[in-house]
């Protein structure tokens, strides 16, 4: 009698391992609300070795189940794990309800149950999820590995400015039916060749007597996206770039207004002091030393102010950086125009001893020789605040 309890319970403990390897409900937290999500784990992972991961974005009208439920046996054969998440609006996935950064903390949120390699995290998506994988790899390609796609693209002017995101040049595959109701041959051929022209690794599959239905051939597009999904992975560990909401853009916004008047005060005083500066230079310093003294002192107190206000402009930008909400890339835009502006005052400092000069008792030929020292200082940091703003310049568009 004891025997056979004994192997009750061993029958009932492997009936419960076996269990696992459903298709699970789960839910994850982001951005203060619960989400929900479909995972798939094989039994026959190996808890000892980190799995690729992969996320499934499902078409409208369905569900993260719609996708996990047809790449399951293909991640039993395979050993990888996949998380289908549910649309916020299940109709549309848009980055208001579904911003990147939910799909990094559903990332996270396999990552703290299981094994996952961080650098082999892959996104497939079908029709609706197909458009926002595609643009969800642009905007976070340091993040994610590599993007396939069924029955997608772009149609819309708007989806092409996407390409400006890409920082890394993440593969991508698409596959589409040559009688797709939706998405029309043309408008995957054009997404294809503004990716290509992009500097993308792009594959197009076009498939003959196919249409936008998925679910039938799933078999067939899932091992051929595995296929090429699984010849990529990053180089190095995984960089994620918060995503910022329209609020934190209008933040930032603001806060550009204002570094931006403080920089317009110093160009005005920059201005007047190249008046000043321009009508010093026709004097002659022998017979006309009293009103090149007072053109100096004129330019002292103009460059002390310019220089204070740009400071105030770099203290803005700086203190930006460090709470804003906003994405790493733009805090490290905010540094560099905080970099700028210290330059800026510098060169503006340099320029002052440069007008206190003629307020001394040097003879001309003193003055000339140290003007002549300051001038090289003055370019050299007028350069260095020129290649500051070209850096942030360049960060953002």
């Amino acid at each position: 009698m004891k025997y056979l309890c004994l192997i009750f319970l061993v029958l009932l403990f492997t009936g419960t391992a076996m269990a696992v390897s459903d298709v699970q409900k789960e839910t994850f937290s982001s951005e203060n609300k619960k989400r929900v999500y479909y995972l798939y784990v094989p039994q026959t992972l190996k808890p000892s070795e980190a799995a690729p991961l992969i996320i499934l974005l499902h078409g409208s009208g369905r569900n993260g189940l719609s996708l996990v439920d047809k790449w399951k046996d293909l991640a039993d054969q395979e050993g990888m794990i996949l998380a289908g998440p549910d649309a916020a609006r299940p109709e549309a996935w848009t980055t208001a309800g579904d911003s990147p950064n939910v799909l990094r903390d559903l990332v996270e949120a396999v990552k703290a149950k299981y094994p996952i390699n961080p650098r082999r995290v892959y996104l497939f998506g079908h029709s609706a999820g197909a458009v926002y994988s595609l643009g969800l790899g642009l905007m976070e390609s340091e993040y994610f590995a590599a993007v396939a796609i069924h029955a997608g693209g772009w149609r819309e002017k708007s989806e092409f400015e996407l390409l400006k995101r890409g920082r890394r040049k993440i593969p991508i595959a698409l596959w589409v039916g040559d009688r797709d109701q939706y998405f029309s041959l043309s408008s995957v051929r054009a997404t294809r060749d503004a990716l290509v022209a992009g500097g993308f690794p792009v594959e197009l599959t076009e498939m003959p007597n196919h249409d936008h239905w998925y679910y039938d051939l799933a078999p067939k597009i899932n091992a051929a996206a595995w296929q090429f999904l699984q010849q990529h992975q990053l180089e190095t560990e995984p960089r994620f770039e918060a995503y910022s909401s329209g609020a934190d853009t209008k933040d930032l916004n603001k806060v550009m207004a204002d570094i931006n008047a403080l920089q317009a005060k110093v160009n005005e005083v920059t201005i007047a002091v190249n008046e000043r500066d321009a009508e010093l230079n026709s004097k002659d310093f022998t017979f006309n030393r009293s009103a090149v003294n007072k053109l100096a002192q004129d330019e002292v107190v103009l460059l002390k102010e310019g220089a204070e206000i740009s400071r105030a402009a770099a203290a803005k930008a700086d203190q930006a950086a460090a709470g804003a909400k906003v994405s790493d890339r733009y805090k490290q835009f905010l540094k560099l125009i905080a970099q700028q502006n210290l330059k800026y005052a510098e060169m503006l400092a340099a320029k002052r001893e440069e007008a206190e000069l003629f307020l001394g008792n040097d003879s001309i030929e003193e003055i000339k020789a140290k003007r002549g020292e300051l001038q090289k200082k003055i370019r050299k940091l007028q350069e260095e605040s020129d290649a500051f703003q070209q850096q942030a310049e360049k960060l953002i568009h």
